[in-house]
């Protein structure tokens, strides 16, 4: 018992299960929208399982490829040794998994999800293909073109307009403009998830040379000016499209969550500019337990992305919580 127990849990470290709460939030907006609408629920629920199983999939082939294009680099006399950050490729390091495993999970995490969509397409015919082939090439392609700095242009499309989009259509069989508008703002907030994570990893990326959006601001400083910019055009995008009467004036019940983005600035200016300086902790935090359970040399970096973390949460809270009102009111 024990023994399976930590096979499992080896696998769910490999296939970073625990990113999967930003998936299946992202996965609620449009269902709910869609299900208030007279969606059929099933085959939302079977979206799901392919979007989950994707995600699992890119995160384990992500490790995978890094890793095969790391030890070819050695193998080339072009490095010495491994660099990675800490816990990148852990299984395979400490030999818990093989990379033949990680590879045989990536096909199989990818192929259920390819089943999934050829039923799609088999209900609503090829304009789902729209949705499906940037989706596809987009996970396939994350590991390479990550790497040139496109990371976080890949989590807006797939996390929002493409993933959104598509759980709307499997469900009604056809497209919302509604739906892909209210998309714009928490795939920026994605973006502001991963470009926070980069921010904090700055001095770790260029000294590995690595490229990534917060890398090609040049300073931490620019890079946290343009947090600061993508955030606020989350706000900017819902506030527009109400005033302009494209979505409904109830969607405004989001700008709930400012404190929380100002919580974020503040922490992440001093992070920049004073990164001695202790951070207080406030209720806008949202849930920050999970920081009490790792080690202290780790707690200020984790403190740091729950709160961004948290913050694409509670918007993405505010923005089902508005879909509920507009089907009551």
């Amino acid at each position: 018992m024990h023994s399976w127990s930590n096979k499992l849990n080896n696998w769910l470290a490999a296939l970073r299960a625990y990113s999967l709460p930003i998936s299946v939030m992202s996965w609620l907006v449009p269902f709910l929208f869609a299900a208030f609408n007279g969606g059929n629920i099933f085959y939302g629920i079977i979206s799901l399982i392919g979007i989950m199983l994707l995600h699992l999939g890119t995160n384990i082939f992500d490790d995978a490829i890094d890793y095969t294009l790391e030890k070819i680099k050695i193998e080339k006399g072009l490095k010495q040794n491994f660099n990675f950050q800490q816990g990148k490729c852990a299984c395979i390091f400490e030999g818990k998994l093989s990379l033949k495993q990680h590879y045989i999970a990536s096909f199989l995490l990818f192929f259920i999800p390819f089943i999934i969509g050829m039923f799609f397409l088999s209900i609503y015919g090829s304009q789902l293909l729209y949705l499906i082939i940037p989706s596809a090439i987009l996970c396939i392609l994350y590991p390479v073109l990550g790497c040139l700095g496109f990371g976080e242009l890949i989590v807006a499309l797939v996390f929002s307009p493409l993933l959104y989009s598509g759980v709307f259509y499997t469900m009604m069989g056809y497209f919302s403009l509604d739906i892909l508008l209210i998309s714009i703002s928490t795939g920026l907030l994605s973006v502001a998830v991963l470009h926070n994570h980069m921010l904090l990893d700055f001095k770790y990326d260029e000294k590995n040379r690595k490229i990534t959006l917060c890398r090609l601001c040049k300073t931490p400083y620019n890079a946290l000016i343009l947090l600061f910019i993508i955030i606020i055009c989350a706000y900017l995008n819902i506030i527009i499209c109400s005033i302009l009467k494209l979505i409904s004036p109830i969607y405004l019940i989001t700008l709930l969550s400012i404190p929380t983005a100002v919580t974020l600035f503040i922490v992440m200016t001093n992070h920049v500019k004073y990164p001695e300086k202790e951070i207080k902790e406030n209720i806008f935090m949202g849930n920050i337990n999970e920081i009490k359970k790792v080690p202290d040399n780790q707690r200020d970096f984790l403190l740091k992305f729950l709160i961004v973390r948290n913050l694409l949460s509670f918007f993405t809270l505010l923005i089902c919580i508005s879909i509920v009102l507009i089907k009551i009111l």
